[in-house]
């Protein structure tokens, strides 16, 4: 079986690459940095695609390398490209792609910040950080500081702790529209996710033990029955089918959702050789155009 994976340059992309070939399928690696290591390391198969903004031609460049590779079938693992692709899914399937991502509503609500953490305001069941804004701290700043974050982005850029008020203009000077929220305390953790839509959803939570750029460098999976079924609760509430990255904080009162990602994580790797075999599952799913797991799993 061949696929294409894309955003090969990235740990997630790199990871569902590696074990997608580890499981014997034939992959075209495919990222739009010429100079990016997987390229360069695997440039018998090797796809160079333009930047997911430049739209029309990004999607005929991805219809082309697949059809050259001989397959339909296209594994998205950046944000910009799953953003792209829920709005042409139209585009896509008159191209013979196959490929499994949410309806734009969803990648709409977990790809704005703001626009999450509003949504999730709405139901009790799930708490996410207090959040601020600029007028809110004229009485006075948290001694703790607060946490500042871009409305949309990956990565974390431009993230970062405000200890002053002084600190906090500076960054809202760059970032006028960006979150204020309390800073939180406790194990942050993420969780890789697979929903069918039907089927329970597959969670292997981990801890975020060390951070650069707000990806997962050192992470631990763990078992939390109850934080794992409060996360698969999230999934379904949200509709994020296909493979999702669920983090929040483990609070001394309970848990606290900061955002879902619609791809695997970065730190997703230590997740794929676990018991739920979850990118084993998702890559049979894609493959095949099935949508319900198998039995036992």
């Amino acid at each position: 079986m061949r696929i294409v994976v894309t955003g090969t340059g990235g740990a997630s992309g790199y990871a569902v690459a590696l074990q997608a070939e580890q499981l014997g399928y034939e992959v075209l690696w495919a990222d739009a940095d010429a100079l990016c290591p997987a390229l360069l390391a695997n440039s018998d198969r090797a796809q160079l695609l333009p930047p997911a903004s430049e739209g029309v031609a990004y999607l005929e460049a991805l219809a082309k390398a697949a059809k050259s590779f001989g397959t339909n079938c296209v594994s998205f693992n950046t944000d910009a490209e799953v953003r792209y692709a829920a709005s042409e899914v139209d585009s896509l399937t008159e191209l013979g792609l196959s490929q499994w991502i949410p309806s734009v509503r969803t990648v709409q609500i977990c790809s704005d910040k703001a626009e999450f953490t509003n949504y999730l305001s709405q139901n009790t069941r799930f708490r996410t950080p207090r959040s601020f804004s600029a007028s809110d701290l004229e009485a006075g700043f948290p001694s703790a500081g607060v946490f500042v974050k871009k409305r949309a982005g990956s990565g974390g850029v431009d993230s970062m702790v405000c200890s002053s008020r002084q600190e906090l203009d500076a960054w809202l000077y760059r970032n006028s529209d960006g979150l204020i929220q309390e800073v939180l305390r406790g194990q942050e953790f993420s969780a890789d996710c697979l929903y069918t839509g039907s089927d329970l959803p597959l969670v292997v939570a981990r801890k975020r033990l060390r951070t650069r750029s707000g990806m997962s460098t050192v992470t631990e999976t763990f078992h939390d029955p109850l934080l794992e079924h409060l996360i698969a609760d999230l999934v379904q509430e949200l509709q994020v089918v296909g493979p999702s990255c669920v983090q929040g904080f483990l609070q001394p009162d309970g848990v606290v959702f900061t955002e879902v990602n619609v791809r695997f994580g970065g730190g997703c790797a230590a997740a794929f050789w676990g018991a739920t075999h979850l990118v084993e599952q998702y890559l049979a799913l894609l493959s095949t155009g099935e949508r319900r797991l198998p039995d036992g799993s």
